[in-house]
């Protein structure tokens, strides 16, 4: 058995669907590895994501597990796949950054499920400011504002809003994902301009809190709107609590136009960016040797 956490984002080559099907001939697999939710919503979501990835793989064994609150497990997924004939497997998890689920849980639980169950995983990154999330969070924004009056920049600020975590580089992750949505880039016309500040808050573990940052938000001198965006890929009990705190803000500030973006959802693009992030390390598997690479402890030492 080996389990290997992931490695540095190398991206693999252009090709073709067929091509890069082919990468995963062999007895390889894939674990999508979702966040888990009591939320029926999400859960659907997530699984929605996990069908979509399937469809795009093709004959490629693709099986869902949850890290925790609903199932199947991770070690249930192991299993499925293993009976599925697989040996390799690419644990690719929905993850929008890189903190304590990707460094730690997510590989926790798949190392003890592959030692017993003898397979070989290696874990793909986490998404971070892949091209094609950002495009779907810009066009988020641009479906919010499109509905709006415009307003002069100057007059909006724009307060992104992360899970949260106890990671210190959690918070710098999700100013540079902020910063990739707002400058021109390859699935980007032009600059941002729509918002004349950006600011940040996290539901958890981090601050600003988000009640904070609304607090910060509310003090901009001029602003008329303030667009919240959290970040987030399913429903679940987070954009609750932003929905939450959105009400309050409202009360509290009811000069100001608070408008939410939605989350980023079931689209085709987060499939589609997790198979590119999953094929990568196929393809770098495939270059280095699969089987011949040094197993990876779980905090990627």
């Amino acid at each position: 058995m080996k389990f290997a956490a992931p490695l540095p984002i190398v991206a693999a080559p252009r090709r073709s669907p067929a091509a890069a099907c082919a990468d995963w001939s062999g007895g390889r697999g894939l674990l999508v590895v979702g966040h888990g939710t009591a939320d029926s919503v999400g859960a659907a979501e997530t699984r929605e994501i996990a069908d979509r990835v399937a469809e795009l793989l093709g004959n490629v064994p693709v099986e869902l597990g949850f890290l925790e609150v609903i199932g199947p497990t991770i070690d249930e997924a192991l299993e499925r796949l293993a009976r599925r004939g697989c040996h390799e497997i690419v644990a690719a998890p929905l993850l929008l950054f890189t903190a304590g689920h990707a460094r730690r849980d997510v590989p926790e639980a798949i190392a003890s499920s592959a030692a017993r169950l003898g397979l070989e995983v290696r874990q793909s990154a986490a998404f971070g400011c892949h091209p094609q999330i950002v495009a779907i969070s810009r066009q988020r924004r641009c479906e919010t504002l499109h509905a709006l009056v415009p307003l002069a920049p100057e007059e909006t600020v724009l307060l992104m809003v992360g899970r949260g975590s106890s990671d210190p580089a959690a918070a710098g992750q999700l100013a540079e994902f902020a910063q990739a949505t707002i400058e021109p880039g390859p699935h980007a016309v032009g600059r941002d301009i729509s918002c004349g500040r950006t600011i940040f808050g996290f539901v958890a573990a981090a601050r600003p809190t988000v009640p904070e940052a609304i607090e910060i938000a509310s003090g901009v001198e001029n602003v008329r709107r303030v667009i919240v965006q959290p970040h987030l890929l399913f429903r679940g009990h987070v954009e609750e609590q932003v929905e939450a705190c959105l009400r309050g803000a409202r009360e509290a500030h009811p000069q100001i136009e608070w408008v939410q973006v939605r989350r980023l959802g079931p689209d085709p693009l987060v499939a589609a960016a997790l198979v590119d992030r999953a094929t990568a390390v196929v393809w770098n598997g495939m270059r280095d040797g699969f089987s011949e690479r040094k197993t990876i402890s779980p905090d990627g030492a």
